[in-house]
C-alpha cells in the first residue's frame, strides 16, 4: 500500500517524486493503452492497493471506459503477460479546450521505472489530440514534495483551495499549457449559483468582485439581483434573467456598461407559449429599457464577435455573456457566465454552474478556455440565434 496522509488521489505525487529523483534510465519495456472492460478486475485491484479512501468503483471504472468525456489509459510491463501497473484518468469538459487529470495510480511494486511521468505524458498527448490546450489538476498545499514535481513537469499554480479537501486542508489548483502559448489563467472570485435560475445575478457577482475591491459576494446579493433583474417567466420555472435588468443592476451598483444585443426582439420569448406570459415578459423588457435609457446607456442593436469580445477582453474589462448550454452539457438552455480574459486563439470564461457528476470539479468551471471560433458558436441560443453581450468596466 502507497501511504499518503491527504485523503485523495495524491500517490501519483509520491510515485513521480520516486520516479524522479531516482533518474533512472528505462531497462523496462512500458505499454501504455486504452483501457477496457476486460480491465476491470485489474483495475479495482490496483485502486485497493493504491488508496485507503476515495476509491473508484468498478462501476465509476466502466463508466469511464466508455465515455466521450474520458480516457482512460493502463501501463503494463512487459514481464507480466496480464497486469495493470498503473493507470491515468483524464477528463475532457466537453466544448472548450480544457482537460484534468483526475486520478493516477501505480502499482507499489512498479515504482521508481517512470510509469508516472510515461502515463502523464500519455494523457497530456490523448488531450491534445482532443482538442484540448490546457492540462490541470489539484493537489494538497501540504504535499509540498508533489508540488515540487508539478512545476518540474511544467504545471504551475493558478488558484489556492481554501478547506478543499475533506481534513479541512487547503489544496492547490495547478495548470499546465500543452499547445501554444499566450495567456495563463487567472484567479478569479468564483461564485456558485444557489439556485437553477441565477446564472445571471452569480455572473454579475463576479464581475462586482472582479472590478470593484470593496464587492462583498453573498447569496442576499444574488437573489436581490434576480428580483431587479428578472423576465418574471421563462418557458417553465422562475423567470432568467434579462440581459437589459443585468445592464441596469451592474450601472446601478458603479459599474460602465454596453449592452450588445443581436436583435430588437423581446429577449426568450420564442420560447414561451402562453399569452399571458409573453405579455407579462415584453412590459418587463420595456420597461427595462426604458430604465436603462434613463441611466443614459442605449442597446447597440449589433452581435459583438468572438474576436472583438477578446479585443475587449484584453484591456480592464470584462463581459457578462449569454450562451446555450447544448454545447456543453447537450441541454438546450440559455444560461449566463462571466468572460474575464482572451488571447490570440482564445477566450477565457467562468461558469456559475457547478452542477454536475460526481467527478467534477471547480476546475472545470473556472477561466476555462473556449477558441474563438468554439465561443461564436456557443455564444448564440435558440431558432433566432440570439445573442447577448454585456461589456462592463469600473
Amino acid at each position: 500500500m502507497i501511504e499518503h496522509s491527504y485523503g485523495t488521489k495524491e500517490c501519483l505525487a509520491l510515485a513521480l517524486v520516486d520516479n524522479y529523483s531516482a533518474g533512472v534510465a528505462m531497462s523496462e519495456q512500458i505499454l501504455i493503452r486504452r483501457a477496457n472492460r476486460s480491465d476491470l478486475d485489474l483495475l479495482v485491484r490496483l485502486e485497493q492497493r493504491c488508496f485507503d479512501s476515495d476509491r473508484l468503483s468498478r462501476r465509476s471504472f466502466s463508466h469511464f471506459i466508455k465515455a466521450e468525456h474520458s480516457q482512460l489509459l493502463i501501463a503494463q510491463l512487459d514481464r507480466h503477460d496480464s497486469s495493470v501497473d498503473g493507470y491515468v484518468l483524464v477528463l475532457f469538459r466537453r466544448g472548450t479546450n480544457l482537460s484534468r487529470i483526475y486520478s493516477v495510480a501505480v502499482d507499489p511494486e512498479a515504482r521508481r521505472l517512470g510509469i508516472s511521468r510515461l502515463l502523464m505524458q500519455a494523457a497530456e498527448q490523448v488531450a491534445l489530440e482532443r482538442g484540448s490546450n490546457f492540462m490541470r489538476l489539484e493537489v494538497s498545499q501540504q504535499n509540498t514534495k508533489a508540488q515540487a514535481l508539478y512545476k518540474i513537469l511544467g504545471y504551475h499554480t493558478i488558484a489556492t483551495l481554501n478547506n478543499y479537501y475533506e481534513d479541512g486542508s487547503d489544496g492547490l489548483r495547478m495548470e499546465k499549457r500543452i499547445s501554444g502559448s499566450g495567456r495563463s489563467s487567472r484567479s478569479l472570485h468564483y461564485y456558485e449559483q444557489t439556485t437553477p435560475f441565477t446564472c445571471g445575478p452569480s455572473s454579475l457577482l463576479m464581475a462586482l468582485a472582479e472590478l470593484r475591491s470593496d464587492y462583498q459576494m453573498s447569496r442576499e446579493e444574488e437573489l436581490k439581483l434576480w428580483r431587479e433583474s428578472t423576465t418574471i417567466y421563462m418557458t417553465s420555472g422562475h423567470g432568467g434573467c434579462s440581459p437589459v435588468g443585468l445592464a441596469t443592476c451592474a450601472i446601478r451598483r458603479g459599474l460602465k456598461a454596453e449592452l450588445y444585443l443581436s436583435s430588437e426582439e423581446t429577449p426568450f420569448l420564442e420560447s414561451v407559449r402562453d399569452s399571458a406570459k409573453r405579455e407579462v415578459i415584453e412590459l418587463v423588457h420595456r420597461q427595462f429599457l426604458t430604465e436603462l435609457e434613463s441611466l443614459g446607456v442605449r442597446p447597440v442593436y449589433t452581435v459583438l464577435g468572438a474576436e472583438t469580445l477578446a479585443q475587449e477582453l484584453k484591456g480592464e474589462k470584462v463581459a457578462i455573456c449569454l450562451i446555450s448550454t447544448w454545447r456543453l452539457n447537450r441541454n438546450k438552455a440559455p444560461h449566463w457566465v462571466i468572460a474575464t480574459g482572451a488571447d490570440e486563439r482564445h477566450i477565457y470564461f467562468s461558469d456559475p454552474d457547478h452542477e454536475g457528476e460526481f467527478w467534477t470539479s471547480e476546475a472545470d468551471f473556472v477561466d476555462v478556455p473556449i477558441s474563438l471560433e468554439q465561443y461564436g458558436q456557443l455564444a448564440r441560443y435558440g431558432k433566432s440565434r440570439f445573442s447577448a453581450t454585456l461589456l462592463l468596466s469600473a
